[in-house]
Order: structure tokens, then sequence, then C-alpha cells
């Protein structure tokens, strides 16, 4: 049996060990971030030629409506989309979610995430994407009809996220892609690499690199930090914001908010702030939604997004949670 002694020297040291992981764990957040900016500075003149570009089409209604600042948001096996660490925190059981997206002319974008818990070893999760952008009418140089021609996008992603030493969390996401235009086809793997720390309660801090690849043709992955952070201000209240830093430059700040009305009744909002010109008329930025808890285990999630004159995007998603031995 230990003394009293030798119980306050554990704690002492556990207090200890824990102030040098999260010294750690800053450390690590500042290096990312400086050699972030350099590769930003060093790349600004070929920041036009990119592909697979990093796009907030991904993801759930709940994250879209949010302005997708969810970078630093744990969000169940959707977090392979945006901070593959946030899988190490999975809750019991298995999470199957479905996301449509509609609304911009006849594209359609159709995405299925599914994870789980694996105890020890942490989370995992996997996700299909299709995206259909409808068919277009084709013309040469002089404006002569040549044919239709269609555009779409088919991919998959697996991830893996685990908590480590207390509060800091890190993952990683592999993706194919595989990108169509009339006849022609461009495929390309890429990884995510994600850090989640969890410094307060109420507190989630998040780093994610994305598309981490080769070159697709001629042209470089088009690769970016992302760093976001999510607050519980009350009980029913949280805010979160996200940024992304591209070869260019800063390229979009992000935040969103998130208020329970009802105990099964969620409202969201959010802004983008395009630091690049869009060249769009019309109004822009601001994102907008709900969530409904329609039965213990179903998650119904609406957002919309308007694109100024291209019209409004309409993303719908169902979360079903599976019963488990420990939430049956």
């Amino acid at each position: 049996m230990k003394t009293n002694l030798e119980v306050k020297d554990m704690k002492i040291e556990r207090k200890s060990n824990i102030m040098k992981i999260k010294r750690i764990g800053i450390g690590i957040l500042s290096i990312v971030l400086l050699s972030g900016s350099g590769f930003a500075a060093e790349n600004t003149e070929s920041a036009g030629n990119l592909a697979m570009p990093l796009t907030q089409e991904g993801g759930t209604a709940r994250a879209m409506s949010m302005g997708s600042a969810v970078v630093g948001l744990p969000q169940g096996p959707a977090s392979l989309f945006w901070n593959p660490a946030g899988l190490g925190r999975l809750d019991a059981g298995m999470e199957l979610g479905l996301h449509h997206n509609f609304g911009l002319g006849s594209s359609i974008h159709e995405t299925a995430v599914a994870g789980m818990p694996w105890g020890t070893l942490g989370g995992f999760a996997a996700s299909l994407n299709y995206v259909n952008n409808g068919t277009f009418e084709g013309r040469d140089s002089v404006g002569n009809l040549t044919g239709d021609y269609s555009a779409g996008d088919l991919g998959f992603a697996l991830g893996w996220g685990r908590q480590w030493y207390y509060d800091i969390s890190a993952g990683v996401a592999v993706k194919y892609n595989r990108q169509t235009l009339a006849d022609k086809a461009y495929s390309a793997f890429a990884a995510d690499l994600g850090l989640l720390w969890n410094p307060l309660p109420l507190l989630n801090v998040g780093l994610t690199y994305s598309n981490l690849g080769t070159k697709v043709a001629d042209s470089r992955m088009d690769s970016g930090l992302r760093v976001g952070a999510s607050y519980g201000v009350y009980k029913n209240i949280l805010l979160a914001a996200s940024s992304e830093l591209k070869p260019g430059g800063l390229d979009r700040l992000q935040l969103g908010a998130e208020g329970a009305v009802h105990p099964l009744v969620a409202i969201r909002a959010g802004y983008v702030l395009n630091l690049t010109d869009s060249n769009l008329e019309g109004l822009t930025g601001l994102t907008a939604g709900l969530g409904i808890k329609i039965l213990k285990n179903v998650l119904f999630d609406y957002a919309y997004l308007p694109y100024g004159e291209l019209g409004a995007s309409h993303r719908l998603s169902l979360t079903y949670k599976f019963a488990s031995a420990e939430n049956a």
C-alpha cells in the first residue's frame, strides 16, 4: 500500500509529464505553422497550376452550415474529411452517414462515410464520394458546336486516428481521387495528416496538412495547411474558427456557430471570407442550417450555401448510430 508521500510524488510527476506533453504539442504546432508559411512564400508563383483542388464541398451538412470551420471540432467518422485526428475521439459503436448535395445546375454530389472505434488501436473510418456535374455543350475555339461532354469525380478515403498522451490526438487519411472531363481522366493518391489538442475541457485546437501527394499530369497537388479551434461558450452554444494556408498564402477565413434551441433541434450559421477573388456577384460566404434528432440514434442535418449568381447549394445529411453494448 502506497504512503501519502508516495501518492503525492506520483501526482507531481504526472502533472510534470502533462506539462511536458503540452509544451511538445505547442512546439509541433509552431514548427508546422512556420514551415507552412515558408512553403507558401516559396511557391507563390506557381500557385495557379494546381491539381485536385481543396474544396469545402466534402463533409457533413453540419460542417458546411458552420462555414466549414471544423478543423478543430471532432465530428465522429466525418472527421475523416477535415481532420483525421478526430477519429481518435470516436464514441462506442459504429456510425454511418449519408450526405447529398444538390442545387448548382444539374450537379449532384453523394458521399457515404462509416467509422467505429477499435479499442486501444484508436478509431477507423472509410468514405466513398461521387460527383456528377451533368452534361455540357461543347464548342471549339471559334464557337462551333462540337458535341456534349460530361464532368465528374469519384473518390474514396481511409482514415485512422488515436488519442495519445491524455489530450493530444493524431490521425492520418489516405485518399484516392479520379476526375473526368470530356475524354480526359486524371487520378491521384494523396494523404492528410492531423493533430487535435484538447488543452481545456471545452476547447479543441486542430491542425491538418491536406493533400500530400505527387504531381497529376504536369500540375502539382493542391496541398494546404488548415488550422482551427472550437470552444463551447455555454452548455448549448459552440463557436468555431478555421483558416487555410495554401501555396499562394492565406486563402480563407471561416467562422461558425451552433446553438441548441431545443433538446432535439440545433441551429447553425457560418461565414467564409475568401481572400482570393472568386469573381462571383451576389450573396456569397454566408452559410446556415439546422440539425434535428429524429430518433435516439438517427440525426438529420441541412445546410444552405449561396454561391451568388450561380445559385445556392443544399446539403442533406442523415446519420445513423448503431447500438453497441455500451449505449444499447
